[in-house]
């Protein structure tokens, strides 16, 4: 167990201790000095400065906006960055994400009457809410040459992400050498094109990524097991487009933009090394617990394409979670804050970051006792925030000479080691991690700052729910003792979409919807003073 994770578990346990004693007697004493202290409608401005910090992220880095930077089409030529490719209505495209409806939309604009022939596999509901939304811009026409399919609910490859597999295959394998295939990649590819290796079957292939996901595996390591348990990804599908030429424009929703990664890498040749996947399986302990149709597979050497076999492709990485948190900054500076973006790859287990997130808030609010702050401390947080020590040290520094106001910027994908049964995601999980622990770490610094965190995806989801991700701050755990609520009851039921539910009248959701595209998560952490 690391330090943080030690420490975080202390503190949960000290916490329920503590919430167990004198809960009503305690909670009016707090919400009192806090009418006194601390009007409410700073916190609901506080929260709404978050929320727009948050959208200008996800606006940043929208389909539309990528792919006109990255195509362009000059007479015959179709040019993307330093390349150039001659076009005449020989050009087809396929595509798999969460982002893709609107990369497709804005492909077949650009290309125009050069477009043949086209599929997508988008998630499931995508058209009916882009539309209800008034989200049509983010869709292929009606009149568009792309065949629109819809599956993967929930995040899981399923028969019509199946089907759509399928389509895709047929496509590229009737392609020739004086073809182009665009393909459009994003977050969620991997399941929305599945394709399992025989003998291994679609729902075998589900049951591995489910055992996976709730042990608490990261994106990193499911995928490296999907490329071995699939015959598209790790740069099957390219393989099979030959002798086409293959141009991939990718939106990465992985930390470090591993194009190899980001959908299994369907167009990248795999390089992990063949003994890896059962390496996985082994670390979270369900080698025992997988179909053996999958143990054949992972210990059955697979075809590896070298560089030599992909002579014909082209990957460009065209948008990521930077572009969309360089966004952020500057709206934070806009709303009067000084803005520090602190990581870009923001990873490990949700509760342990909200831990993490909320000691931060703490330390930046006792700025003038930063001196007095231990090594210890110090190493867990940068252990937990995925950070270097001198950047932690240089952000409080930076910090001390704005005092009225500041802005804590951070990007990437943390993952639920689920146990319990209930429902919820990564976001709302820290969310309300971050509250249980600000409430417990920071009763001292009531009468002079307070401070919320937004955590939430840049695609609209965060886990099986209808929610993107959740506000957390200390007065969130008052409100929900006012209504005899017990927040470490449902964070150790996963169930921290239930309790936003319950709690302030669900309220502190943050509910936008499919969005269109994906570039991770975005954290905003915002601290004022209570005298500005």
């Amino acid at each position: 167990m690391c330090a943080a994770e030690g420490n975080f578990k202390r503190c949960v346990k000290l916490l329920h201790q503590r919430l167990q004693l004198s809960k009503i007697r305690t909670c009016r004493m707090i919400s009192s000095r806090i009418a006194r202290e601390k009007p409410q409608d700073k916190l609901q401005d506080m929260k709404s400065d978050a929320f727009k910090i948050f959208l200008a992220g996800v606006d940043a880095v929208m389909p539309k906006s990528f792919i006109t930077k990255a195509l362009k089409v000059d007479n015959e030529r179709l040019l993307v960055q330093d390349f150039s490719y001659h076009i005449a209505n020989n050009v087809y495209v396929v595509g798999f994400g969460k982002a893709v409806a609107g990369m497709a939309r804005a492909v077949e604009d650009i290309i125009g009457h050069h477009l043949v022939e086209g599929v997508i596999s988008i998630p499931e509901g995508t058209t009916d809410i882009m539309s209800q939304s008034g989200k049509r811009d983010l869709l292929p026409g009606s009149d568009s040459k792309i065949l629109v399919l819809e599956g993967a609910k929930h995040n899981l490859p399923d028969k019509n992400s199946s089907v759509a597999a399928d389509c895709i295959i047929s496509l590229v394998k009737k392609l020739k050498a004086t073809d182009i295939l665009l393909v459009l990649i994003s977050g969620g590819g991997s399941a929305l094109f599945p394709a399992p290796v025989p003998p291994v079957t679609l729902d075998e292939k589900i049951a591995v990524i489910k055992l996976l996901s709730t042990r608490g595996a990261t994106i990193q390591e499911m995928n490296s097991v999907r490329k071995q348990l699939s015959v598209v990804k790790g740069g099957g599908l390219a393989a099979m487009a030959k002798p086409a030429q293959v141009v991939s424009l990718i939106l990465s929703d992985i930390v470090g933009d591993p194009l190899d990664l980001i959908a299994s890498g369907p167009t990248v040749r795999n390089t992990d090394d063949a003994s890896y996947p059962l390496e996985i399986l082994k670390k979270y302990n369900i080698e025992n617990d997988v179909p053996q149709s999958v143990l054949c597979v992972l210990k059955k050497p697979r075809k590896v394409y070298e560089e030599k076999d992909l002579y014909h492709v082209q990957n460009f990485l065209i948008g990521t979670n930077k572009q969309a948190l360089e966004a952020a900054r500057a709206t934070a500076f806009q709303c009067n804050y000084h803005p520090c973006v602190l990581t870009m790859s923001l990873q490990g287990e949700a509760k342990v970051v909200g831990w993490a997130m909320a000691y931060l808030a703490v330390m930046c609010q006792e700025l003038n006792n930063l001196k007095r702050i231990e090594e210890p401390e110090v190493e867990k947080l940068c252990t937990a925030l995925c950070v270097s020590k001198s950047s932690l040290i240089e952000l409080l520094t930076t910090l001390e000479t704005h005092r009225k106001g500041f802005c804590i910027i951070c990007g990437g994908e943390t993952i639920v080691k689920v146990t319990g049964q209930g429902k919820g995601g990564r976001n709302q999980e820290m969310a309300l991690e971050y509250s249980l622990q600000n409430y417990y770490l920071s009763n001292s610094q009531l009468s002079r700052s307070t401070s919320v965190l937004l955590s939430a995806g840049t695609d609209g989801i965060d886990g099986p729910t209808d929610a993107a991700g959740a506000f957390g701050y200390h007065e969130l755990i008052l409100r929900a003792l006012e209504q005899g609520l017990d927040p470490g009851k449902y964070l150790s039921n996963n169930d921290s979409y239930g309790f936003y539910l319950k709690c302030n009248g669900g309220n502190d959701l943050i509910k936008i919807g499919h969005t269109g595209t994906n570039v991770m998560d975005i954290q905003v952490l915002l601290i004022r003073t209570i005298q500005d």
